[in-house]
């Protein structure tokens, strides 16, 4: 359970955005549209790559679903394992937008809620 909770946390870790420099946008040139290309791809490479490791940490809670007898965690756990295909979902398409990291967020809370729940 630490693990897939270790692994959700840098995962939406890897879907943070940071914050704008507006010192530096002043000054910058516009960036050209093969570099607006350019980086279309990179984010689409990147999303990609997170929704593979998105795919396998669904795996993961499948696997720890089936061990739970704790009613209260099996439904923790399912909503989880939804939340992750949803993920993915919008992963695959590039979709790295608030939803999704949104999406993120709650399914780190809902395994953190899974581990308390599992631990008393």
């Amino acid at each position: 359970m630490k693990a897939t909770l270790i692994t959700a946390l840098a995962s939406a870790g890897l879907l943070a955005t940071g914050f704008a420099d507006t010192a530096k946008e002043d000054g910058a040139k516009k960036p050209t549209e093969a570099a607006k290309a350019k980086a279309l791809v990179e984010h689409q490479d990147g999303s990609e790559k997170v929704s593979i490791d998105q795919d396998k940490q669904t795996a993961n809670a499948q696997e720890l679903l089936l061990e739970q007898t704790n009613q209260k965690v099996i439904k923790l756990l399912t909503e989880v394992e939804t939340l992750m295909a949803k993920t993915t979902d919008k992963l695959e398409d590039g979709d790295t937008s608030g939803d999704t990291i949104a999406m993120q967020t709650e399914i780190i809370e809902k395994i953190y809620e899974a581990a308390k729940e599992k631990s008393q």
